[in-house]
Order: C-alpha cells, then sequence, then structure tokens
C-alpha cells in the first residue's frame, strides 16, 4: 500500500486562557438591533470606576495562588476605543503593571471600526495594547445598515488597514446571519476578510435574544434566522478556508454565561457547535485530499488528539465518511502528528 502524510488543516497556535473584563454598552453610540451584551454576559452595567478597581484588587488575588499560569486579558462587550482617552489609558496602566510582573502576557479589547484613528492607537499600542478585534460583523453596507452598525464598507477596511499600520495584531470579527444578508454575502465576507490577512477571526453565528429589535422583527416575520443545517455547512467552509491561509479562527458561537440559553428567541443554537464546524471542516480537508490518490482508501491514521472530533458530534459524519470508503472498520488512531491515508 502507498501513503499520503498531512498534518491537521488548522495553523498551530499557543492556547492560552482569557481573563475577560466585561463592559456591557461602555462607549456603544448605539445599541444594535441584535444586541443584547448584558443577558450573554449575565453582567449588568457597570461604572468605570468598579471595573477598574476589580482590575487592580481580583488578579493579584487570584494569582496569589503561585500555581496559577499567566493569561491574556480582553476588555470585551463594549467600544474600549470610544471611552474617553483618560480611562483607556488608565485601564492600560492598570493592566499594564500585571503584565510587568507576569501575571497577564498580551492584553486585546475589542471595538467598532468606526472608533479607530491611528494616532489614539499608537498611544495604546505604547501603553500595552497588544491587538484590536474589530466587530466588522459584515462587509455589506445593506446588511450594516438593516443591523442598525451605521458604517460602510469602506470604514470597516480602512480600519483593519490603521490597527495594522499602527503596529497591532488585529482581530476581525465576523457575526453570519444577520438581517438582510444575501445567501452568498458570508462567503463573500470571508472573501474581503482573507484579502486583509488578520491575525484571527471570531465567528458568531446571529443569534435572536430577548429584549432586542431582532426579537421584534423576527416576531413579526420580518427576520428568519439560519438553521443550524445551514449553519455548520457555512461554517465549516468558512473555516477550512481560513485555515488553508493560515488564519487562527479563536472562537465560533457566542460564549455564553449561565441563564443566556434561557434568553436566546431563536437562532442555530448547539451546545457544541465548534465542535459540529471543526469537524465538518476536517471532513472537508480530508476529502479533499482523496483526489491525490491512485485508488480508494484502504486505511487511515487520525492523531488520537482529534479523536474526539474526527466522525463528528455523536457521530454525525460517519455516513458521509462512508461514501469515502472510511469506515470505523479501516479507521484507527495513533500517538503521531499527522494523517495517514493508506491506499
Amino acid at each position: 500500500m502507498s501513503c499520503l502524510l498531512f498534518k491537521h488543516p488548522e495553523p498551530s497556535r499557543p492556547k492560552t486562557r482569557i481573563w475577560p473584563v466585561f463592559m456591557p454598552f461602555m462607549g456603544c453610540p448605539s445599541r444594535c438591533v441584535y444586541c443584547s451584551q448584558e443577558r450573554q454576559t449575565g453582567t449588568g452595567a457597570k461604572g468605570l470606576n468598579k471595573i477598574y478597581q476589580a482590575i487592580t484588587e481580583d488578579i493579584p488575588a487570584f494569582f496569589s495562588n503561585s500555581n496559577r499560569k499567566p493569561l491574556e486579558l480582553a476588555f470585551f462587550g463594549g467600544t474600549f476605543t470610544a471611552l474617553p482617552m483618560e480611562w483607556q489609558l488608565r485601564f492600560l496602566s492598570a493592566v499594564k503593571k500585571h503584565k510587568e510582573n507576569g501575571f497577564i502576557t498580551k492584553i486585546r479589547c475589542s471595538t467598532r471600526p468606526d472608533f479607530i484613528e491611528f494616532d489614539n492607537l499608537t498611544k495604546l499600542a505604547e501603553s500595552g495594547m497588544d491587538m484590536i478585534e474589530l466587530g466588522i460583523q459584515s462587509f455589506s453596507a445593506h446588511t450594516l445598515k438593516r443591523s442598525g452598525r451605521n458604517y460602510s464598507p469602506e470604514t470597516a477596511r480602512k480600519a483593519c488597514e490603521t490597527v495594522k499600520k499602527a503596529g497591532l495584531s488585529l482581530g476581525i470579527q465576523l457575526l453570519p446571519g444577520l438581517p438582510g444578508s444575501a445567501k452568498s454575502e458570508f462567503q463573500n465576507d470571508i472573501d474581503r476578510t482573507i484579502s486583509i490577512e488578520p491575525d484571527a477571526v471570531r465567528i458568531y453565528p446571529c443569534l435572536t435574544v430577548k429584549g432586542t429589535a431582532l426579537e421584534k422583527l423576527y416576531n413579526a416575520d420580518r427576520y428568519k434566522p439560519w438553521s443550524l443545517t445551514r449553519t455548520e455547512e457555512e461554517l465549516s467552509f468558512a473555516l477550512l478556508r481560513l485555515w488553508n491561509k493560515k488564519i487562527h479562527v479563536i472562537r465560533l458561537g457566542v460564549a455564553s454565561e449561565d441563564g443566556f440559553q434561557d434568553n436566546i428567541v431563536a437562532g442555530p443554537v448547539h451546545p457544541a457547535l465548534g465542535q459540529l464546524v471543526r469537524s465538518k471542516a476536517l471532513y472537508l480537508f480530508i476529502r479533499s485530499r482523496l483526489p491525490l490518490l491512485n485508488s480508494e482508501v484502504k486505511q487511515v491514521v487520525v492523531p488520537s488528539k482529534y479523536s474526539g472530533e474526527f466522525w463528528g458530534h455523536k457521530g454525525t459524519l460517519k455516513p458521509l465518511y462512508s461514501r469515502l470508503n472510511i469506515t470505523p472498520g479501516n479507521v484507527r488512531f495513533s500517538k503521531g502528528r499527522q494523517f495517514e491515508l493508506h491506499y
């Protein structure tokens, strides 16, 4: 038998835990139709002073245990760069102390592309900021308008360029399934994302949450959310495309806190969405390798690291693999790092 060797298509990256600092709606100029930060994060509105105090007190307390490993710190939930500059610098000054003593390895924030200015970004970079994650959501003018984002695709593109020009790492957040989005729009968004070459991407399929304007549109039959099937298909194809370009995808699906599931009215909800998508992307990659073989597959060797996702969530991909002549009978798992297709 001959053998084709290859590694998992996902680009390697160091895995670090995040210390999230939630700032619901802080700095946001308006509320987007889909947004309900307090339900998603389980955190209500807080004053800037309380958030600052929590940073200065909670991090040293957490690391009083010498066995704790360093973390990245991320300001999530608001529009960080829309806060008064003195507060942005004050937060960074507080975190930078923890960075200098080894508790924090990197600092990142999420913000909107219409609150990006080069001079301000250079100040943030000098004060310890490492990455800016831009909530692009979509590069479609129509979808951005329907979703209440109130900026143009050109603004989004220029913001990405400005972040990179300031010497900061760039993260792009996409929100497929927004109201007004066309059938091929998400893959077009992936095209644009790939052309920008960000350091990282997060993909959050749109969910309809209680108390949002999107819930009203849904109840009035003016908005139809993506099905779970479409979400799996679209995201797995997009994920493989990003992997093939060596772009890190650091999140698939919303990270919800306690009680968030009870507030979801509609949308592609699944407790293992990330696994569903990753497994399907791996299947698509393996299928793309088969034309390189001179005959049908005789045996497949899979690194044990991927044993939990190879067959898909609860074995859902077994029927698809069987069409490729890949069955539990000719698959084995090994301690190696490479996949092997024997033919």
